[in-house]
């Protein structure tokens, strides 16, 4: 009986997965950015073997040279192949996307199923989000920063502060619309406990918007890293990432556009990519839109 009822939960799963799919993929510029999104991730998994030269490796023979065969994205002022350091500047990029998000949807989602579905942690919760929320978001990225110290673990701390916010009340909007459904009232009538009923129907039934937003908060968190990065509270030198790339460039900015220019690009990219992919997982997820 357990068995049956373990495999009709697989099979309902499976069927939910196929159906969402199948919506994905009428979203062809979802789809498309998905498939960049992977062949980035790709990338940066295979780094050193894709990688044509030694990121760190300086030819002051070959200083600021243009994009061509031997460097198709040109040099530095230190003569570091840019193209090499683009490559392993998309691990920064990523770990710290992502990583951010992982651990702030994970506090903020926990934080507002707390909050709706115990009054009593609702206003003390909620009004103590409310401090980092109104607090603009580069003043507080800043100050986080500056009393953490800069490094990409004190980085993803504060933007993950900065994030908990949004997730505690999309999840808290969430489960105070699903709390009172006539299914959760049915298993608590049943004797099921608070935690079978949160993880078991709230939580499944209240990820969807969050999924989309992890998505698309990615794009953000990554516009934010750099932004940190670009003012020199992010990556340090001479780590690759993307935003510190483009702070050093900057000073060569009206002579080798290139050195600015191909990393703010690659930033763009995948955070147009991340919020498209986003798009089109909303368009497949709300039930809403199932017509």
């Amino acid at each position: 009986m357990a068995k049956s009822k373990a495999y009709k939960k697989q099979e309902l799963g499976n069927s939910q997965l196929k159906m969402t799919w199948i919506k994905l993929r009428e979203n062809k510029l979802a789809v498309a950015s998905m498939f960049i999104l992977l062949l980035v991730c790709l990338v940066a998994i295979f780094a050193p073997l894709i990688a044509p030269y030694d990121y760190t490796a300086q030819n002051y023979d070959e200083m600021l040279m243009f994009p061509c065969l031997a460097h198709p994205f040109g040099t530095d002022q230190f003569g570091r192949d840019i193209l090499s350091r683009i490559i392993w500047g998309s691990r920064y990029t990523l770990i710290i996307g992502f990583l951010t998000m992982v651990v702030s949807c994970i506090v903020g989602t926990a934080l507002g199923v707390f909050a709706a579905y115990y009054p009593k942690l609702d206003n003390p919760i909620m009004r103590f989000l409310d401090i980092f929320s109104s607090i603009p978001d580069m003043a507080l990225l800043m100050c986080l920063v500056i009393i953490l110290g800069t490094s990409m673990t004190n980085m993803i701390i504060a933007l993950g502060i900065y994030y908990v916010p949004g997730y505690a009340r999309l999840a808290r909007a969430q489960v105070l619309t699903l709390r009172d459904e006539e299914y959760v009232e049915a298993s608590r009538a049943l004797g099921a406990s608070d935690a079978r009923i949160l993880l078991n129907h709230i939580l499944p039934n209240a990820m969807a918007p969050i999924i989309v937003r992890f998505t698309m908060s990615t794009g953000g968190c990554i516009l934010e890293s750099a932004s940190l990065s670009f003012i020199g509270l992010g990556i340090q030198p001479p780590e690759p990432e993307w935003g510190l790339m483009i702070s050093q460039g900057k000073s060569f900015l009206s002579t080798n556009w290139y050195y600015s220019i191909i990393p703010g690009l690659c930033i763009v990219l995948v955070s147009y990519c991340l919020n498209y992919l986003g798009d089109g997982l909303r368009d497949a997820l709300d039930p809403r839109l199932n017509y």
